[in-house]
């Protein structure tokens, strides 16, 4: 098990950030899924943000049940606070539920 995949700083002494891996792949993973946050992309009114868990998944299949939830919860956070206005009909990140995958 590598010192990213625990959670802990890798490498330098001024890295502060954790989990390398997961953030090296969430602008593709933004990129892909950020569409399931859209307002005009819902069903019936709907947010699609479920989906987005079945999407990361199928894109990362080497990722576990929790890595899908980070990305899925961190993605959730940058288009809140990138889109404040269009983001109402949202549930705020620590609302969301882990999906089983």
């Amino acid at each position: 098990m590598s010192v990213e995949d625990v959670g802990q700083p890798a490498g330098h002494e001024s890295e502060r950030r954790y989990r390398l891996r997961l953030r090296s792949l969430f602008d593709a993973a933004f990129e892909m899924i950020e569409p399931f946050f859209d307002p005009d992309q819902g069903w019936a009114g709907q947010p699609l943000e479920h989906l987005a868990y079945r999407i990361v998944r199928e894109n990362f299949p080497e990722l576990s049940a929790e890595e899908v939830h980070l990305l899925v919860v961190a993605a959730h956070r940058v288009f809140i606070e990138r889109n404040p206005d269009r983001s109402g009909h949202l549930p705020r990140p620590e609302e969301l539920r882990r999906v089983s995958l």
